[in-house]
């Protein structure tokens, strides 16, 4: 004899059905994306271009310069944007990251901040070709660019300038470093912790800028 179910059983049947058709909601969180920025350099720290005068033309052309491909330690390379809370650890953030390659981005920002301080209009940055005309090649290596503990952002780099006009090549005519410590400015609310240490970030690559400037106007070439 066959066995029926009882009706009083039906809509248990009915409810453990569609519960196994529910779709758990997601904790996924929609990451943001940050950028560098230039550095807006006040009219005492920048520098009035040398004039070139050529035939029939006199054309203000300042220090045109490329800018190559910047270095960055392997960790550095990854788009999550990098805390390090303790000596010898790095943290990833999954939820703020760099929304262009930090290779590119501080080339960028590197190069509008020179070209404003140089007042130089005629400049390229790595992946960019370099232009007919450029006097000078600059080539930066960053060790460490990231926020450190006590709310500070450290940049550690070293760089080189390049002079172009010799008929033998290029050599390294001037070469630096730079250790810099800065002080995370904290605007209000909470979410905006990460938004100003870029800020932070943006600022240390303009105390790089200005060294770099330093060293090419003093040459005198």
């Amino acid at each position: 004899m066959k066995s029926l179910i009882p009706i009083t059983l039906i809509p248990i049947y009915i409810l453990c059905a569609l519960s196994s058709c529910i779709v758990p909601e997601s904790t996924h969180v929609k990451p943001t994306f940050h950028l560098l920025s230039k550095t807006t350099f006040d009219q005492n720290q920048t520098t009035t271009s040398s004039v070139y005068t050529k035939e029939g033309n006199n054309s203000q052309h300042g220090h045109p310069f490329f800018l190559r491909q910047i270095e960055l330690p392997y960790y550095l390379q990854e788009n999550r944007i990098v805390n390090r809370p303790r000596q010898g650890e790095i943290e990833f953030r999954e939820n703020d990251r760099w929304g262009e390659p930090l290779i590119e981005g501080i080339g960028r920002v590197v190069g509008l901040n020179l070209s404003q301080i140089l007042n130089s209009p005629f400049y390229s940055v790595y992946p960019h070709r370099k232009k007919i005309g450029a006097n000078w090649e600059i080539s930066i290596t960053i060790i460490r660019f990231e926020n450190v503990s006590n709310h500070e952002v450290l940049l550690e780099a070293s760089w080189e300038i390049f002079n172009m006009n010799f008929k033998n090549g290029t050599y390294p005519f001037r070469s630096g470093k730079v250790n810099n410590l800065d002080s995370v400015q904290a605007s209000r609310g909470a979410d905006s912790i990460i938004k100003d240490e870029v800020v932070a970030l943006s600022d240390s690559l303009g105390v790089l800028s200005q060294l770099i400037c330093r060293s090419i106007v003093s040459s005198n070439l």
